[in-house]
């Protein structure tokens, strides 16, 4: 990654002439280290706003980048919750004008819940960056920051003259459906009123995403430590192989629900491997890998979080089941704090993104302050809750695991055998504008969708996949089985679809209380194959 420095003339129509000398280029993008005046060419031809799920955020740039004839400038605010994303078409992007500029918000901050929030009646408008009464009129500016160019965007943090300001959104996006968040474990409140509301708008599944449980760096050796000792893995997993789909460690479905329980398991010392008779974590541990304090530490999400939503109806049946017992999650940041005697408590930290989230799992592996988390004084064993896309190079202290002995690629959520994932949905009714409509065709597109998907060095491609509810998405396959037979065992990664959906039979019948099932005359495979 380049750091580079901007002090120039950016406004909403900066790069409308990029092709010309008078813009510097590097690498094809805006060079802005040699750039000492962006002249402004052309006006803003359409401006859209969308409100919702952080996952859906990379698919909107993956679009935008697939419109654009050239850099794609984004920007934020200090808080990383809301971008700006300013572009010109290019030719042949249906509805949309070639080397016209066009402007895409879109805000994460408080998410999948802010999507649902948007699309009630009367909606609760978000938060977008505000281009000033200059910026909007195409007057000149100087602006000073620090940018980024990283895959295909150059990222600039919003200066303090760009605020925020409510606005109506044109798209409205949720991790999983909208009834989900009627419940209070996924932030329903009286002021909010979601207990009702959210029963009252449709959800309409656009890809499918795959999400991950992963551990910290220290508790993933530890587990492949203890499983070497009870038999379970072999002792190239301790050093040559570590970094392979055959050591991933592995827990169960009824492990992964006590382990995210409320008032359940609260001391890494009762987690064995090989059995009744097999190994228990913490004895196989040689000293200096044993942390000060065996309490449960859990890194995830606050109250509307689509990512939490995911977890609670997948492994504590919340809220579909009266009965469940999944954690009542704060609807803010928090950080609690060690009390007792060593494993005697299960910590709750809940984290407003999924970058804080990672910051969770790296402090607490690594025993020091990382950004926005401040972990006790030396090392812990951690737990956490994200899509599976990330750290997808292993850079980061923490690994994915197995889910009953399944991986989270992509593939076996095709197959059927990997159930950590749920479908994306738009809320409500979304525009039908033309920029709206192209931005929103690409995200529901495959082929583009595969450019989102990352491949993770330990288990292959994994992220997102289409669904088969749009027609345009069915896959057809021309070797394994005729073409255009709708199959979903036959995984395709430059197409990715997934047949199996959490809808029923009838219209807007999107729920994830409902165990998963394929589209009529589709062909089921067996899940390992």
């Amino acid at each position: 990654m380049k750091k580079l420095l901007l002090a120039s003339a950016i406004i909403a129509g900066s790069f409308a002439g990029q092709a010309t000398a008078a813009i510097p280029l590097k690498d094809g993008f805006v060079d802005f280290s040699a750039a000492t005046g962006l002249a402004q060419a052309g006006a803003v031809k359409q401006e859209i706003w969308m409100a919702g799920s952080s996952a859906a955020t990379q698919f909107i740039e993956k679009s935008i980048i697939a419109s654009s004839i050239g850099p794609v400038y984004k920007y934020k605010d200090v808080d990383g919750k809301a971008f700006t994303y300013i572009f010109t078409a290019k030719a042949n992007v249906t509805g949309l004008t070639p080397g016209a500029t066009y402007i895409v918000n879109k805000r994460d901050g408080g998410g999948s819940i802010t999507g649902i929030l948007a699309a009630t009646v009367p909606p609760t408008d978000a938060s977008f960056n505000n281009r000033t009464a200059a910026a909007n009129a195409l007057g000149a500016q100087t602006l000073t920051k620090a940018c980024e160019l990283k895959d295909g965007i150059t990222t600039c943090t919003t200066p303090a003259l760009i605020a925020l300001v409510a606005h109506a959104s044109d798209v409205k996006l949720s991790d999983v459906d909208a009834a989900q968040f009627a419940s209070a474990l996924n932030g329903a409140d009286a002021a909010n009123g979601l207990a009702t509301k959210a029963l009252t708008v449709t959800s309409t599944p656009i890809a499918a995403q795959v999400f991950g449980i992963a551990v910290n760096l220290r508790l993933r050796d530890a587990m492949q430590v203890a499983m070497n000792k009870a038999g379970v893995l072999p002792a190239t997993c301790l050093s040559t192989a570590k970094e392979t789909e055959a050591c991933m460690p592995s827990l169960t479905s009824q492990q992964l629900a006590t382990i995210w329980a409320k008032d359940r398991f609260t001391n890494w010392g009762n987690l064995r491997f090989g059995g009744t008779t097999g190994t228990d974590l913490v004895t196989a541990q040689s000293a200096a890998n044993k942390p000060a304090n065996l309490d449960v530490h859990m890194c995830s999400r606050t109250a509307g979080s689509g990512t939490l939503a995911t977890l609670n109806v997948k492994f504590e049946n919340a809220p579909c089941f009266s009965g469940n017992e999944a954690i009542q999650a704060p609807v803010t940041q928090t950080t609690v704090v060690e009390a007792g005697a060593s494993g005697s408590k299960k910590l709750y930290h809940a984290t407003t993104s999924t970058g804080n989230l990672e910051n969770c799992l790296t402090a607490l592996d690594e025993g020091k302050a990382n950004s926005t988390f401040t972990p006790p004084s030396s090392f812990r064993w951690a737990i956490g809750v994200l899509g599976a896309e990330r750290n997808a190079t292993n850079a980061k202290a923490y690994r994915f695991i197995k889910i009953d002995g399944v991986p989270a690629s992509a593939e076996n959520v095709v197959k059927g055998a990997y159930k950590f994932w749920a479908e994306l949905a738009t809320i409500g009714k979304t525009s039908t504008d033309v920029l709206t409509t192209a931005i929103m065709n690409n995200v529901k597109n495959p082929t583009l969708i595969k450019l989102v998907n990352v491949d993770n060095l330990n288990f292959g491609v994994t992220g997102f996949l289409g669904v088969a509810n749009n027609a345009a998405a069915l896959p057809t396959y021309n070797s394994i089985i005729a073409p255009g037979t709708k199959i979903n065992g036959a995984f395709d990664a430059a197409r990715p679809v997934n047949l199996y959906t959490h809808s029923g039979l009838a219209a807007n019948s999107l729920n994830h209380c409902r165990a998963p099932t394929i589209l009529t005359g589709a062909k089921a495979m067996q899940g390992l194959n």
